[in-house]
């Protein structure tokens, strides 16, 4: 077990880099310049397709604007941006949050250019079932340049990356999660609770892209609402703190020592770097 701790240790090493994140923080700052600040630009188009602006019955597709829309949100708003935010505090300090503020003021753009390129090049041979993602960008665009071999090299190599990812960082993790929260306050065992996730998750994914089309429709508004119904409860029970928590965290981004010590991050560098990591993981590109 302890060499198997030892290999995850270092291969989080060689991928979470600071080389690897300063070439995201980049990519990040390239795409935002190169789409002239597109992800700002494009703020008003989430409430249209909530409103049904662009909805279309004719249209051809597997499911409407709106649950593609919360299908997206499903995957984005939870492990990242909420318990992700407590560990790069708890790790780097409150400074970790102005760096993941910068980091995202940039990183939406690779969201965005993402989600455009997976549309552009998605495969819609057949159109109840469509296919579209890195790997289907990788694969057509690098083809269209006659480079169709190494194209399918990294889609290949993506999706199996993404399968580990998905099961180990994503699902099993959130799972985990849910069973010691059950466990702990309602005394039902984490394997019943798992086995029951297992089965409502399974039942979603068997229905195909409509079926999670549907369930993330339904949900996804509900789980936004509590989301921020939630932090809009603590900024007011806090909010005469407000202005010196923004304080801190600013100073504690170049002067850690103003955050007391009580952190386990002790330097400028760790706040960056924890903050970076969060940032990056958090849009889900």
């Amino acid at each position: 077990m302890g060499e198997f701790s030892a290999f995850l240790a270092t291969l989080n090493g060689i991928l979470w880099h600071e080389y690897v994140l300063y070439a995201i923080v980049g990519t990040g700052v390239l795409f935002t310049i190169w789409c002239g600040f597109g992800q700002y630009r494009a703020l008003t188009h989430g409430p249209r397709v909530i409103r049904g602006v662009y909805d279309d019955p004719d249209d051809p597709g597997a499911i409407n604007h709106f649950q593609a829309l919360s299908a997206a949100l499903s995957a984005t708003v939870g492990l990242g941006n909420i318990g992700g935010v407590a560990l790069a505090i708890a790790l780097g300090g409150p400074g970790a949050v102005f760096w993941m503020w910068i980091i995202g003021f940039f990183g939406m753009s690779i969201k965005l250019t993402e989600v455009t390129l997976s549309m552009l090049y998605r495969n819609t041979d057949d159109p109840d079932n469509p296919h579209g993602g890195p790997m289907w960008v990788a694969a057509k665009a690098l083809e269209r340049r006659g480079m169709g071999g190494l194209g399918r090299t990294i889609g290949v190599i993506f999706c199996l990356t993404l399968l580990v990812s998905t099961a180990t960082g994503g699902n099993m993790f959130q799972a985990w999660n849910v069973g010691e929260l059950t466990e702990e306050y309602f005394s039902v065992p984490s394997w019943i609770t798992g086995i029951i996730l297992a089965v409502l998750v399974g039942a979603v994914i068997i229905g195909g892209i409509k079926r999670i089309g549907k369930v993330a429709g339904a949900l996804v508004p509900l789980m936004v609402a509590l989301y921020l119904i939630a932090g809009s409860y603590v900024l007011v029970v806090h909010i005469g703190d407000i202005p010196a928590i923004f304080a801190l965290i600013v100073k504690s981004a170049f002067m850690p020592t103003e955050a007391g010590g009580a952190f386990i991050g002790g330097t400028a560098a760790s706040a960056f770097l924890f903050g970076l990591k969060r940032a990056a993981f958090s849009n889900e590109a």
